[in-house]
């Protein structure tokens, strides 16, 4: 019988938040805009702002999470 673990359990958590907050970020560029060459500013500095910032920064943050536990595991 599999039993799950603390680090196995973290992981699913992390995960579901992790794909949670990358559903919530705003995309930076359209993709047929890209594509095409039209709207040619793919590399423009553009600042978070606002919860947009905390967004982006939790979502650095659990994918570290996600990296270490996905090691962890590797590694048992």
């Amino acid at each position: 019988m599999f039993q799950l673990g603390f680090v196995d359990i973290a992981m699913i958590i992390v995960s579901i938040i992790l794909v949670i907050l990358v559903a919530f970020q705003n995309s930076k560029d359209d993709l047929g805009s890209s594509l095409t060459g039209a709207g040619s500013d793919l590399f423009k500095n553009q600042k978070e702002r606002g919860a947009e910032v905390y967004i982006v920064r939790a979502t650095y943050i659990f994918s570290a999470l996600f990296i270490i536990l996905g090691t962890i595991i590797f590694f048992r």
